[in-house]
């Protein structure tokens, strides 16, 4: 008898949320506004703000929140702290580089203005090494097993939930309109 076992699996979350996107949108600019400079942390270009206050967003969190413990269920019976959150501005041609989350084990983004040609959430495969062994141009169907990297369409309201070890990036934003997003590390509580 055969058997394939799936070791080391990598699940992605993903669930538009119930939120109003034109609220988030409006305090993403104040937000801006209240700290022109903010950081540079990944990105190339665009806008990100110092870690925020919670107060402020507990009303997106309270639509979070069950998400994330179904998330986490995936890992550990445990609860989850939220460890820090900012927001993203990219503008025309902003783009974040290949990255981690140092410090959390699972982070998150939500996404408030997704104009089209945006930009995409994408990961990489943690073998690092795949496209270097095979080319990839020559894979007829790319599956779970063969892929080099999994690229996820930014929408508003769209949650996505992601181990923080995964390194991402995302792509260039090629509208003239700015994409946001508020992105967020956690770790579990036992």
């Amino acid at each position: 008898m055969n058997n394939i076992t799936d070791i080391f699996p990598t699940p992605i979350y993903t669930v538009i949320l119930d939120v109003d996107s034109d609220k988030l949108i409006k305090l993403s600019y104040q937000e801006k506004e209240k700290d022109p400079k903010g950081r540079v942390f990944t990105n190339s270009g665009g806008y990100q703000t110092h870690d925020l206050d919670y107060q402020t967003y507990k009303f997106l969190f309270d639509s979070i929140n069950p998400h994330i413990k179904t998330y986490v269920k995936q890992y550990y019976e445990a609860g989850a702290s939220l460890e820090n959150f900012w927001i993203n501005i990219n503008n025309y041609r902003d783009f974040n580089f290949v990255h981690t989350h140092p410090q959390s084990v699972f982070s998150g983004v939500v996404y408030f203005k997704t104009p089209d040609k945006c930009g995409d959430l994408v990961f990489t495969n943690p073998f690092t090494w795949l496209n270097f062994m095979i080319d990839a141009n020559k894979i007829k169907n790319q599956n779970k097993y063969n892929t080099g990297q999994y690229s996820v369409e930014a929408k508003s309201k769209l949650l996505i939930l992601f181990p923080s070890w995964l390194e991402h990036y995302v792509t260039p934003n090629l509208s003239h309109e700015d994409r946001i997003s508020l992105s967020f590390n956690l770790n579990p509580v036992f």
